[in-house]
């Protein structure tokens, strides 16, 4: 039996110098553990500030234009509903519809009457050439009659 105490013992005095060793090395983890997450921070934590206050101004700015835009929104929900401005649209898209058929008439009448100014010129042109024949067989006849007239009988 007494072997079976020693050995107990034997274990017991070398647990107690690895428990020791394993607190020291708890220690030194914790150390380095420190010294690497100030490391760390002292690295990224200048540019994670420089982002934090760029995002910052960012909200502050799209929150700007937000609100903007909502009043915006709301100017033109107005305006939509505004009664008269909405009869005033409606009336100037009637007389735009009634200044489409006008032009479309005067373009028609243009065309009308440009076409009857070519047909008048055109008659006018017949009538002055029949006129002038007829002046022409006169004259002939005229000429005829002078010479059947100026003829002496011998």
């Amino acid at each position: 039996m007494m072997t079976d105490v020693g050995e107990v013992e034997a274990a017991e005095i070398q647990l107690k110098p690895e428990e020791e060793k394993n607190e020291d090395c708890i220690l030194d983890f914790s150390e380095a553990t420190e010294k690497l997450a100030e490391g760390l921070l002292s690295v990224y934590q200048p540019p994670l500030e420089q982002v934090k206050k760029e995002l910052f101004e960012l909200t502050s700015k799209q929150e700007a234009l937000l609100s903007g835009m909502q009043l915006e929104n709301k100017r033109i929900q107005e305006t939509f509903e505004d009664i008269d401005l909405n009869d005033m649209f409606a009336t100037v898209k009637i007389y735009q519809g009634k200044l489409v058929s006008i032009r479309k008439e005067m373009i028609n009448i243009h065309e009308r009457t440009s076409k009857l100014k070519k047909r008048a010129l055109r008659l006018q042109q017949v009538k002055q050439k029949e006129a002038l024949n007829k002046e022409h067989q006169r004259e002939q006849e005229l000429r005829r009659e002078q010479e059947l007239i100026g003829r002496p009988a011998n």
